[in-house]
């Protein structure tokens, strides 16, 4: 299935586990993709991480929680692509630990990452898109962000903000075609493949066994595709019925 070609989406995370894999879904179904990875990379790193994800993808480094940073990226596609399409917010930070413990810089890193940088991505591409006439973006959070968790006080908090954001730029955007909805998987339970099931074998003859993070990339690439018109301000959970 070719559903996203003709599109360019601006992608963050491309150097963590489940951004590699949306970003290939994608490609794999048309898109051509501008990858943000981590500022921290050296350029050996940088390389090996454009040759591993191919020619339709341009790699950058892209510090989420600069709004600099976030204007180089899209300047680059503008310049490379000439329009864009949608943009998919991966990049995110867990850090567990009892809230009485952690320490304020532990605390406000997740703060930046996790809700300041799809907020200034979303800022920032909202004009690019507009200009496309209209596109969708996609923010990718976890079912903590429908429940407490236990360790992961603050993390819960930016997922649980990320909805939020998501669901009001829905609200602001939409009138300019742009779609905006939150994906929620289930991280305690993602794999990077299929180890335990079959697709489609069913545990406890309900739910399936574990999510991969394939299932995480299909559910985006559907969000970014025209089959999903009517889907924005949304909450998309790939959880195996976790949270049911």
């Amino acid at each position: 299935m070719a559903r996203l070609t003709g599109i360019t989406v601006l992608a963050t995370g491309a150097d963590a586990d489940l951004g590699r894999t949306t970003i290939r879904r994608l490609v794999g179904e048309g898109a051509v993709v501008v990858a943000g990875a981590s500022p921290d990379l050296d350029e050996g790193e940088l390389e090996q991480l454009q040759g591993d994800l191919g020619a339709r993808v341009t790699v950058l480094r892209l510090d989420v929680t600069d709004a600099a940073s976030w204007e180089a990226a899209t300047s680059l596609v503008h310049r490379d692509h000439g329009a864009l399409h949608g943009l998919v917010n991966s990049a995110s930070t867990l850090q567990m630990g009892s809230i009485t413990d952690m320490e304020p810089s532990d605390l406000q890193t997740m703060i930046d990452v996790n809700l300041l940088g799809p907020a200034l991505g979303i800022r920032t591409v909202a004009p690019l898109l507009r200009a496309a006439g209209g596109g969708a973006i996609v923010n990718i959070a976890s079912t903590e962000a429908l429940r407490g968790a236990r360790n992961a006080a603050i993390f819960a908090a930016t997922n649980w903000g990320l909805r939020g954001l998501t669901r009001s730029a829905a609200l602001e955007l939409g009138v300019h075609g742009i779609r905006v909805n939150t994906v929620c998987p289930s991280i305690g339970l993602m794999s990077p493949v299929d180890t335990e099931a079959a697709p489609g074998e069913l545990l406890d003859g309900a739910r399936p066994r574990q999510v991969t993070m394939g299932d995480v990339a299909a559910m985006v690439a559907f969000l970014l595709s025209d089959d999903s018109a009517t889907c924005s301000g949304g909450d998309f959970l790939v959880d195996a019925g976790a949270t049911a």
